[in-house]
This record gives C-alpha cells, sequence and structure tokens, in this order.
C-alpha cells in the first residue's frame, strides 16, 4: 500500500480530530478547577485522553503524516473554541503526534500493533512531559516524588487509557461505516 495520502483520509481523519478538539476545550476548561481540588498525580490520569488526537488518526490511517496532522488539527479547533492553554496547544500537539510518529516507524512500520500503539504513546507522552518542564518547571517543582508519581501515571494513563479509548473509538466507527477501506479495518 502506498504511503501517499488520499482525500478520504484526510477528510475522516480531519473530522475526527475537530470533534476531539471540542472534546478537548471542554475538558480544558473542567481541567482546571478539578486539578485544583484534587491535585497533580490524580489529574494526570486523564492524559491518555489527550493523546487521542494523535493516537487515533494514526491507528486508523497508519500512514506517515498523519498523528501529527491529526493532533494539529484537534488543537487548532481547541486554540479557535478559546481553550485557556492557548499556543501551547498547538506544540503539545505537535510533539504528540511526533511520539506517536517515531513509534509507529521504528517498531512494526505501520502496522498498529501493539508495540506501535505503546511505544507511540510513550514517546508521545514523554516529549510533552518535557514540554512541561522546559516552560513551566512542572512537575520537577514539586520534588521527586512527585515527578516520579507524574511520569508513572502519565504513562500508565497515555498506554491504558489511550490504547482503550483508540481500540472503542475505532470500533465504533467501523459499525458505521465510515472507515471502510482504512488499513485498521482490512487488519
Amino acid at each position: 500500500m502506498g504511503k501517499k495520502f488520499k482525500t478520504k483520509e484526510i477528510v475522516v481523519v480531519a473530522m475526527i480530530s475537530a470533534v476531539i478538539g471540542v472534546i478537548f476545550t471542554l475538558l480544558d476548561w473542567a481541567y482546571m478547577p478539578m486539578s485544583a481540588v484534587l491535585g497533580t498525580v490524580f489529574m494526570e490520569i486523564t492524559f491518555g485522553v489527550y493523546m487521542l488526537s494523535a493516537a487515533l488518526p494514526m491507528y486508523i490511517v497508519r500512514k506517515p503524516g498523519f498523528a501529527v496532522f491529526g493532533a494539529l488539527v484537534a488543537a487548532g479547533v481547541n486554540l479557535l473554541m478559546g481553550s485557556p492553554y492557548g499556543l501551547q496547544l498547538v506544540l503539545a500537539g505537535f510533539l504528540e503526534g511526533l511520539g506517536v510518529e517515531i513509534g509507529y516507524a521504528i517498531l512494526g512500520k505501520y502496522e498498529g500493533n501493539l508495540k506501535n500503539m505503546i511505544s507511540g504513546q510513550i514517546l508521545g507522552a514523554a516529549f510533552v512531559f518535557l514540554r512541561d518542564g522546559f516552560f513551566w518547571g512542572t512537575p520537577m517543582s514539586y520534588g521527586t516524588t512527585v515527578a516520579v508519581g507524574v511520569i508513572a501515571v502519565r504513562f500508565l494513563s497515555s498506554v491504558v487509557i489511550g490504547i482503550i479509548l483508540v481500540k472503542m473509538i475505532t470500533a465504533a466507527l467501523e459499525k458505521t461505516g465510515v472507515l471502510k477501506g482504512f488499513k485498521c479495518i482490512r487488519v
């Protein structure tokens, strides 16, 4: 199968990513007050949801570029809808997408297997963690114990919640027929 982008792939991923961007905006507004009440480590449980913007498009299409494309569309929609996180969304989306792209490229060559998914989720989460540390000094500013907890919870959330959501959403989309002809259905 060629690696050229097809119009159907672009349209389907853009639509799915736009919906994810709307969901992210709603989550962003809930996340801020909840994190103040529930704490940093607990709130990292939601990180797997945020990985959807990169992980779902790549799992569906399995071609280079779709993780970054999907993540940037979701970030753009989230930004345009007034997310309180501003332009940092674009950088976070790009970094998540880059991590997923690398995970799919180096392990299994875009097969969409568990190795692809786990490595992509961990790399995406790690890249965003590095961004967080660079711009905000968090969670390292909380001390080693909290930082290790944040990293562990973020990685677990990214892998477990992220992969479960990708599989569930793909199965639901398959039932609608919108994914007919996509690699995720043929495998």
